[in-house]
């Protein structure tokens, strides 16, 4: 049985970022996500404050600091004086399917201390503010690990909304959550998920609706149809797709697929592809 509940989601779907900012910046940004992205800033040196809209308090910013918008909430960056902000800002693409309902399920606004992840700061920064041929490729996979570190500081701290992340951290659910995310193409069937779990039939479904707000088995499906959107966007085909993801055929995945997002598979991939918005990597976002 896997013990790490993350290591399951990372491997079937893709959670990525690209810097795009990293500097001393001396002047207002702004910054609102499309749907499916968010907006990680992680702050060297320097003093200054994020507003909002709506009401919400502003953040002041005292020094180094790492914040996480995991659902791209509009907000402005403004630097103190004198000095402004050093800071790396990116772009965090959660692709489709089960990215987004990590990001649902998470606070609008995270905070770390830069101590927090330790040495992997120093690296960072010293890739970003530096001058060496590569250091893109090397902050975006930093920027990832970091990524990991909000994972972490949510499951551990319960800092999560009902739904995929909550399951994760509850302690009989977790397991039986963990194991279908690393067997998804298994023949599950409730007895087989209830004794992962070490509860009865009943017991089971009922904590789990509670707990996530759906059916074990509306899990399992959504589960696999969004790993169904993941292969498709990297182009393996429909075939394969039901193979991979335990279905018995084309068929019966499209059944299920338009059963979970309204439409078949194919009109999926269609409005993806043309979809206007963007994410870093060039690929559509729904």
């Amino acid at each position: 049985m896997p013990s790490d509940v993350l290591q399951p989601l990372f491997e079937h779907f893709r959670i990525r970022a690209r810097t795009f900012f990293s500097g001393n910046l001396c002047t207002v940004a702004g910054f609102d996500q499309p749907k499916g992205q968010g907006d990680l800033h992680l702050v060297r040196g320097g003093r200054g404050e994020i507003r909002y809209q709506g009401g919400r308090p502003p953040l002041q910013i005292l020094g180094p600091c790492l914040l996480f918008y995991p659902r791209g909430l509009p907000h402005y960056l403004i630097p103190g004086e004198p000095g402004g902000l050093d800071v790396v800002c990116a772009t965090i693409a959660f692709g489709s399917g089960i990215g987004c309902q990590l990001a649902t399920a998470l606070p609008d606004v995270m905070q770390l201390e830069i101590q927090h992840v330790g040495a992997l700061a120093d690296l960072l920064f010293h890739e970003a503010f530096g001058t060496l041929e590569g250091r893109q490729a090397i902050v975006d996979r930093l920027s990832e690990a970091v990524l990991v570190h909000f994972l972490r500081q949510a499951l551990a701290q319960h800092q999560t909304e009902p739904g995929l992340l909550a399951g994760l951290v509850h302690p009989q659910l977790r397991n039986a959550i963990t194991a279908m995310h690393a067997e998804p193409a298994r023949d599950w069937t409730l007895d087989d998920m209830a004794a992962s779990a070490g509860l009865s039939r009943s017991s089971f479904a009922k904590l789990f609706k509670e707990t996530t707000g759906m059916t074990p088995g509306e899990h399992l499906a959504r589960f696999r149809v969004s790993m169904t959107q993941e292969l498709l966007v990297r182009g393996v085909p429909l075939k394969v797709a039901a193979f991979e993801v335990g279905y018995g055929s084309p068929t019966a995945l499209s059944r299920a697929f338009r059963e979970t997002i309204g439409r078949s598979p194919r009109e999926w991939i269609k409005d993806y592809r043309a979809a206007p918005v963007r994410d870093p990597h060039g690929e559509a976002s729904p």
